[in-house]
This record gives structure tokens, sequence and C-alpha cells, in this order.
């Protein structure tokens, strides 16, 4: 790995886990009992999933990946990103990390998520923590944060961690919900990536206000608001554009990971200092790419350069 004074992203990954994908390509012969006709297994949390797309899609190792790991599972989860050539820095607690599993019923479309609630970190594994990552980040590196913070940060870690980066010199991007997502809004971060869904359960604001939007980037100072759509594009404000981007081409119904997948696509253009047209068409792209697949963020370069032409990005009025 590049010296840690010269990496440009720290993405912080607090709950990974590890994932089963089992899919059922028939209905089961016996009641109550289902035989897998296909696994995918593969290392999961949303920080994870945009590093893997850096690392395995894009070609991108400007970064790395902040995990908190414990027990025979995190022991896998290092493992597998090792394999993988993830670009990690894991922190060790007791408590075991967590198993999801998945049944994809291919035969009904259908998707069933079993996720475990994970660990629970104890207040002096937290407090050391935050010691540890203090000592990752410098100034005017991008903090990317995605996902959920594991059980043991109830009590206001995670802003005391997007606090201590700030007043670092680092740039926070974040894509996060609940709780945490209306805190941290009021900390005024570069970016904000928010779905459709959670921008009107979290702050009431509908998704085809626009008007709205624009007013809460700018009371809440956020140089860059993307608002994701799922299938149907997303938009983003800024201080000089207002842009919706979305796909001529049908997309096919698994989306787990596209967001972070979309996450990752927006995040490496702007490191390659695109146009925001073009960061939101290759973004854009990559969350098509990875509905082709089953299991989060796993697709191809070339999967990209196919759906890429099929994005569409257009001005916004206002």
């Amino acid at each position: 790995m590049k010296g840690e004074n010269t990496i440009s992203i720290c993405i912080l990954n607090l709950n990974p886990c590890y994932d089963h994908w089992v899919i059922l390509k028939r209905p089961s012969e016996i009641p109550n009992v289902v035989r897998g006709d296909e696994v995918v297994r593969l290392v999961d949390g949303k920080g994870l999933n945009i590093a893997r797309v850096f690392s395995r899609v894009l070609g991108f190792d400007d970064y790395f990946c902040i995990n908190i790991l414990g027990g025979q599972v995190g022991t896998i989860i290092e493992s597998e990103c090792n394999r993988l050539g993830i670009r990690t820095e894991n922190f060790w607690i007791e408590d075991c990390s967590r198993i999801n599993t998945a049944l994809v019923y291919e035969y009904e479309n259908r998707t069933f998520m079993i996720n475990e609630p994970g660990p629970v970190v104890k207040k002096e594994e937290t407090e050391a923590f935050i010691e540890y990552f203090k000592g990752k980040i410098r100034p005017h590196m991008s903090l990317v944060i995605s996902g959920s913070a594991p059980r043991g940060f109830e009590n206001g870690e995670m802003i005391e961690l997007v606090e201590i980066a700030m007043n670092s010199g680092c740039c926070l991007k974040v894509d996060i919900a609940g709780i945490w997502l209306s805190r941290i809004a009021t900390l005024s971060p570069e970016l904000l990536k928010i779905n459709a869904d959670e921008l009107k359960a979290t702050f009431g604001i509908e998704e085809d206000d626009f008007e709205a939007m624009e007013e809460f980037r700018k009371e809440y100072s956020i140089s860059d608001l993307i608002i994701t759509y799922g299938k149907r594009g997303s938009t983003w404000f800024s201080t000089t554009e207002k842009l919706r981007a979305f796909s001529t081409k049908s997309q096919a119904d698994f989306s787990i990971g596209s967001g972070d997948s979309f996450f990752a696509g927006l995040l490496y253009g702007q490191e390659r200092l695109s146009s925001k047209r073009e960061a939101l068409k290759i973004a854009t792209a990559c969350g098509a790419a990875n509905t082709l697949h089953y299991g989060a963020a796993i697709f191809e370069y070339s999967e990209v350069e196919e759906s890429i032409d099929d994005v569409v990005v257009r001005s916004i009025d206002i």
C-alpha cells in the first residue's frame, strides 16, 4: 500500500459482515426445507462494497478501508479481503463479526434477507478505536462513511469520529441512514448521498420536490447533495449544477448493492477530476451493472462499459 500520508480516501466500515447468498432455482419438494442450487459467498458491508468496486472493477487503489472485526468470522473477512486485494486496516474486538444470509427465490423473482445484529463493541474497545482512528486520518483525505455503526456506538461516538476527521482537515462524504443521518447532516458534510425514501422519512422532503432539496442543501451547507431513486436514476444538486441521470435500458430486479456501487463510481469520478456529468454517468453505469449479478458489487468493468452508453444526464430547471 502507498504511504498513509498519500492516500486520498479513507472508507469507514464499522459493521462489516460475511454474506452467503443461497440461490433457489425451483420450489422445494420438502415442506419447510430449502436446498440451494448455487451459493455466492462474499465479504460485505457498504464500505467493503465500495472498496470492492474500487479494486476489482475500476482498478483504483488510492484508498484504504477501516474495518472493525472480531472472532472467526472476522478472520474470514480479513483473509478474503487480502485474497481480493481489497486494501484494509483492521481493528480487532472481542465479539464476533456477523454473517448475513440471503435466500434468492429465482423462480419467484424475490430475495429474503436474514441480517444478524452484529457484534457489541465494549466501551473500552470504542475508546481504543477512537484513538486508533486518530492515527489513520490525514489532512486533505476524504473520509467516506457508508453504512451502520455496530452496537456500542449509540452514545455519540460516530459524531465524535466525524468531528475528529473534520477538525483534522478531512473532507466528509456520507451515505448513511437513520438517526446518524439526521445528526451528521447538521455537520455540513461536503457530499451527502441519500435515497429518496430516506430523504422523506428523515427530513420530510418528497422525491419530486427539487426546490425543497436545493433549500435543504443550502440550509445545511452541503456542497454536493445526491438523491437516488433506484431504477429511476438520481439527481445531483451542487453550487454550480443541478443534474438528473437515468439509464434508458431496463435493469434487472436484483438491486442489493447498487447504491454502494453507484457511490463508488461517483467517488471514483470525483477523484479522477471528472466533470459532474461524467462522474454521474459512470456512477449510474456502476449501479446498473450491479443488478446483473447475485451478490453486491461483483460485476466487471466490461459491464460498466456496456451500461454507460445507456445513461442520460440532463440539467434540472428549478
